[in-house]
């Protein structure tokens, strides 16, 4: 348990933890869009030719990366899962690099491989304003919906009603769930759970930005911290 005296700046000073919508996880789409639009913009409009170029490697490119972050959304993958779809592309890549002996099988699959996806710059500049305003509406829905645990209390705001539920920091524990390895990976992402003794209630805050950063702040103020991943 952490010793704090009541004048320290870890006692004194409130922490604020926001539970984002899963969209926040949609940055690298975000990002890469921008990338893609800014390539395209330099390049000029796609032509109508048949050969794979490019172009079509950027679209391909963008769709990967989409396909990746939407599964992500989807799917809550451990340590253990994330190890097992290691291993597997790597058995994949090491049995094709067997099958290869012979020559002809990467060009092969190169040229199944190569379809011909292609779009303008607009189209990925407008993808990313689609992103943003979804991230926009996602900021202000945690403008009013946030906990700040204070050295004391730990006061619950809820609506744009400023609707507020309050409980003493003395009967209070909190545990960390790490629930997806990606996830943190990307913006250290990870769930809070908190047990209230004064109502015997449990709270779960997901989601949570660089949520270890948090939980060091909040073993200051609470105490002791368990750190678990999910089964």
């Amino acid at each position: 348990m952490a010793d704090v005296s009541p004048t320290s700046p870890a006692a004194t000073t409130a922490l604020v933890i926001r539970s984002w919508p899963k969209i926040v996880l949609m940055l690298p789409t975000l990002f890469v869009s921008i990338i893609c639009g800014i390539i395209m913009a330099l390049r000029g409009p796609p032509s109508e030719s048949a050969v794979f170029g490019g172009i079509h490697a950027v679209g391909l490119f963008f769709l990967v990366i989409l396909a990746v972050n939407l599964t992500i959304l989807l799917y809550d993958l451990n340590l253990r899962g994330f190890l097992i779809v290691v291993l597997l592309i790597g058995v994949l890549v090491l049995g094709l690099c067997l099958l290869n002996r012979g020559g002809g099988l990467w060009a092969s699959l190169g040229k199944a491989l190569s379809v011909r996806v292609a779009a303008n710059a607009a189209f990925y500049f407008v993808f990313s304003l689609i992103l943003l305003f979804n991230l926009l509406i996602a900021w202000v829905i945690t403008r009013f919906n946030y906990w700040k645990v204070e050295h004391n209390e730990i006061i619950i705001h809820r609506g744009f009603m400023q609707e507020q539920e309050r409980h003493p920091t003395a009967q209070a524990r909190f545990k960390l769930v790490i629930d997806d390895i990606v996830e943190y990976g990307i913006l250290g992402t990870g769930t809070l759970i908190f047990y209230f003794g004064d109502d015997d209630t449990e709270h779960e805050l997901s989601t949570v930005l660089f949520v270890h950063k948090k939980a060091r702040r909040l073993d200051d103020l609470l105490g002791r911290v368990m750190v678990t991943t999910k089964p």
